[in-house]
């Protein structure tokens, strides 16, 4: 393992210089309470204390500087031990050295590394071989055996260190790459998905829309031509009620063609698109009147004179709902009263619908082509998933202060997060 070639990965992840800061003065107190504990003897044989001193404050200073620059670190740590042991030795300085080592071989360069693997392993056999042969055999084993503890322990260590920290680090990259791969497959998926879902809209629903606008026209041209051509006067209910299919057909083929810009663009909402407001409530409740009178629905509101500035989405969410309420009443209510209500307070914006319940037999008017558009709830399903995704709530029902009465209502907080 300690052949394996190194990458310095290591660097982002290395100690602050504070932090060796301290391990230096921790250091140097530690060598200095062991030299008023075991005497001159652990600190450099019998040299003078400035000089049994001296080499360890080099060598603590030098521990400052372990992780930012190991190298001269290490270096100035080989001089002063080798002066120092040639001066008498002693057991501080020679602790101190062990931390550069083993901060060398996990903070250096890879050759750095290297050369101290191969280096503390050379200078251990030489300094065991010369000891054998100039002294006594098992002392000079002996001697090996510290040797060793001193300069290739330290440095191994680091090795194993090192050596997780690359293959954790390794991993950690290979997770967000496949991560990263994973989220580039689930936005090809989902770009595929609303890729189709738009061509399905304007290749179906879209050319229907179409062909409704295009015959209604015809329709009404052609009525109105012969009631020139005849001089009939005065308005007619048939005529009234092409015109509500006609405006209402061009207005969602619009909003059809903007929501297939929309699929089909990577971003999140297009540049361009036509955000309902608060203020279009009242216009939205004068386009549905028409078809309201034809059903015996009197429609009746209760809006404020200007709404206060809100975001983007609880703007969309509330228009929406009032939209899809009224486009429920129209399908299912009995003939009477509507009432429109919204009121904006300081915190919440409370939106509320009521209309007489349906016959429990359908109305009468229902024709089997209006049967098909009444749909399986997916109206109230889709009011309250709306509300609930800026955090509001939804409810719709029998009104129990009010017998025969249907109430839909939703409260949508105004302080949120768009």
């Amino acid at each position: 393992m300690w052949l394996r070639p190194f990458t310095n990965t290591h660097a982002r992840g290395r100690p602050l210089p504070l932090r060796d800061l301290r391990l230096a003065v921790g250091f140097f107190a530690g060598c200095l309470i062991l030299y008023v504990l075991g005497g001159p003897r652990v600190m450099g044989g019998d040299l003078p204390v400035w000089r049994a001193v001296l080499p360890v404050l080099v060598l603590c200073t030098a521990t400052a500087f372990r992780s930012t620059v190991p190298l001269v670190a290490v270096a100035v740590g080989t001089l002063t031990v080798g002066v120092q042991m040639a001066a008498g030795g002693g057991l501080g300085p020679l602790l101190v050295y062990t931390d550069l080592l083993y901060a060398a071989a996990l903070y250096g360069a890879p050759w750095l590394c290297r050369v101290l693997q191969y280096g503390t392993v050379a200078a251990t056999v030489a300094a065991t071989v010369a000891l054998v042969l100039i002294g006594d055999r098992s002392e000079g084993v002996t001697s090996g055996v510290l040797i060793a503890l001193v300069l290739i322990s330290p440095v191994w260590t680091a090795v194993l260190i090192r050596n997780h920290k690359e293959r954790a680090d390794a991993e950690r990259q290979r997770a967000a790459q496949i991560d990263r791969l994973a989220e580039l497959d689930r936005k090809t998926v989902l770009q595929t998905e609303r890729t189709r879902m738009a061509r399905e809209l304007h290749d179906l629903v879209a050319n229907h829309l179409s062909a409704i606008a295009i015959h209604s026209s015809a329709v009404l041209s052609l009525t109105e031509a012969q009631r020139e051509k005849d001089g009939t006067a005065g308005e007619d209910p048939v005529l009234q009620a092409l015109s509500v299919i006609r405006e209402n057909s061009v207005q969602g083929l619009a909003e059809m063609r903007r929501m297939v810009v929309l699929l089909r663009s990577d971003r999140g909402v297009a540049d361009d698109w036509d955000r309902p407001q608060l203020n279009a409530l009242g216009a939205l409740v004068e386009q549905a009147r028409p078809a309201a009178d034809a059903a015996a629905l009197t429609l009746h509101t209760d809006l404020p004179e200007s709404f206060p500035e809100v975001s983007s989405v609880i703007e969309v969410t509330a228009y929406r709902i009032v939209q899809e309420a009224l486009t429920n009443v129209l399908k299912h209510a009995s003939a009477g009263r509507v009432r429109i209500c919204c009121r904006a307070g300081a915190e919440q914006l409370t939106i509320s619908v009521d209309s007489p319940l349906a016959r429990p037999d359908g109305r009468a008017r229902q024709r089997p082509v209006e049967q098909l558009m009444t749909g399986a709830g997916a109206g109230l399903a889709g009011m309250s998933e709306r509300a609930a995704l800026v955090g509001g709530s939804f409810d719709a029902g029998p009104d129990r202060t009010a017998p025969g009465r249907w109430r839909v209502r939703a409260v949508l907080p105004l302080a949120q997060n768009p």
